[in-house]
C-alpha cells in the first residue's frame, strides 16, 4: 500500500514537472552525488533601457543587465528610414551595470539619419532583437541665440511668422531645435545640418506658403528673392505646412539640444495684462520658463521677469538688442527682458540683417 502511495505521488511530481516545464522556461543543475534537480526558471531576456551617442563614431546603450553581442549591423536611411547602402557590422563591449558601448564600423555625417540593428543575450543565453534609428553626431556645434520674432500671417501679403537665429560661434546647426511652449513638442522646428559662419543670421520661417520655397542649405542665399520677408544675403529656412505658430499674448520660445533637450537660448515674453495677472495660465510656458532660468538662458522664471510684448504683432516684431556685444561674452549668453524691445513699425522688421534699435512707443 504505502509502495502504492509513493508511486502515485512520484508520478503526480512528474507530471506537474513536465506541464510546468511546457509553460515556463527552466533549467536544470545537478546538487553534487545526491541524485537531486534543481529547477529554476531561465533569466528573462534583457531589456534596453536608454540610448544616447557618445561620439560620431560610438553608440552608448544601457540593458537591464549586463550582456554579449550576438551581432550588431548599422546603415544609413533616409528620412523615411529606407536604406541607403550596405549595412556595416558593429562592435561592442558591455559593462557588469549593462553598459553598451558600440564601435561604428566608420564615422557618421553630421546631422545624417542612420539604424542601428542588434541581438543581444544574457548569461542565461536569453536573447533580444532590437533596433533604433539615431542621428550622426555634431561634434562641431554652433552657438546659436534668438534675434528676431514675428508673429501674425497674411495670405493676401504672403508673409507669416519667422524666428531670426544668429550664429555667435562658427559651426554646424545639426542636433539644435526651436520649441515654442504654445505650439508645444508637435511643432518643435530642427535645423538641418549647415555649416554657418559665426555673424550669420539664419531666418526660419514657420510656414511654407508657396511649393517655390526652398531651404538654402548651401553657399548659394538667393534662392528665395521671390519670397516675401526673405534676404539674398542672408540664410532662409522653410517649417512645412501652413499652420498657426507661436502664442501672440504669451509664450517662451526655446533653442534647445535635440537629444538632451539642453536649453541653450530662450525668449519669455507676455502682453501686460497677463504679466499684471501673475500667471503664466498654460503650464507649459511656466516650465520652459523654468528650464530657461535653470539653464542660466534667461533671468527669471515668474511670468512678472517676461518682456512686455505689447504691440506684438504682424507689423510689429520683437528684437534683442545685445546681438552685437554676444561675440565677447561666454556661454550661457545674458539675456533677459531687458534686452529686448517691439520695434516701431513694419519697415524695422528686419530678416537677415542686423536688428531695429527703433522701439514702439
Amino acid at each position: 500500500m504505502k509502495q502504492s502511495i509513493k508511486s502515485i505521488l512520484g508520478a503526480i511530481i512528474l507530471f506537474a514537472l513536465a506541464f510546468f516545464s511546457a509553460i515556463f522556461p527552466i533549467s536544470c543543475s545537478s546538487a553534487g552525488n545526491l541524485g537531486l534537480v534543481i529547477v529554476r526558471p531561465l533569466e528573462k531576456a534583457p531589456k534596453l533601457c536608454d540610448i544616447r551617442t557618445k561620439s560620431a563614431t560610438e553608440i552608448v546603450c544601457e540593458f537591464s543587465a549586463q550582456v554579449n553581442v550576438v551581432k550588431l549591423f548599422a546603415v544609413r536611411v533616409s528620412e523615411n528610414g529606407e536604406e541607403i547602402g550596405d549595412e556595416a557590422e558593429c562592435f561592442g563591449s558591455c559593462d557588469q551595470n549593462g553598459v553598451l558601448t558600440i564601435e561604428l564600423a566608420e564615422r557618421t555625417e553630421i546631422g545624417q539619419k542612420y539604424k542601428m540593428s542588434g541581438t543581444v543575450e544574457n548569461s542565461a543565453k536569453s536573447t533580444l532583437s532590437f533596433s533604433f534609428f539615431f542621428l550622426g553626431m555634431n561634434d562641431h556645434r554652433c552657438n546659436l541665440v534668438l534675434s528676431e520674432i514675428r508673429d501674425g500671417y497674411s495670405s493676401k501679403k504672403q508673409e507669416c511668422e519667422f524666428i531670426e537665429v544668429y550664429a555667435v560661434t562658427s559651426g554646424n546647426t545639426a542636433g539644435i531645435e526651436i520649441f515654442s511652449a504654445t505650439d508645444g513638442e508637435e511643432k518643435t522646428y530642427r535645423f538641418p545640418a549647415i555649416e554657418v559662419n559665426a555673424g550669420d543670421f539664419i531666418t526660419v520661417h514657420l510656414r511654407s506658403l508657396s511649393e517655390n520655397c526652398v531651404d538654402e542649405l548651401g553657399n548659394t542665399l538667393n534662392l528665395n528673392q521671390k519670397i516675401s520677408d526673405t534676404n539674398s544675403k542672408s540664410r532662409d529656412l522653410f517649417k512645412e505646412g501652413n499652420t498657426a505658430h507661436l502664442g501672440g499674448d504669451a509664450d517662451v520660445i526655446l533653442l534647445r539640444d535635440c537629444e538632451t533637450k539642453e536649453v541653450l537660448d530662450a525668449l519669455c515674453y507676455a502682453k501686460k495684462s497677463k504679466i499684471e495677472n501673475n500667471d503664466w495660465k498654460k503650464k507649459e510656458c511656466a516650465t520652459a520658463a523654468e528650464k530657461a532660468t535653470a539653464a542660466g538662458v534667461w533671468d527669471g522664471k515668474g511670468i512678472d521677469r517676461a518682456f512686455n510684448a505689447d504691440g506684438f504683432t504682424q507689423t510689429h516684431s520683437l528684437a534683442r538688442q545685445n546681438i552685437p556685444a554676444l561675440k565677447n561674452a561666454s556661454f550661457p549668453y545674458p539675456n533677459g527682458a531687458q534686452c529686448w524691445i517691439v520695434t516701431a513699425n513694419k519697415n524695422e522688421i528686419t530678416p537677415g540683417k542686423p536688428n531695429s534699435s527703433s522701439a514702439k512707443k
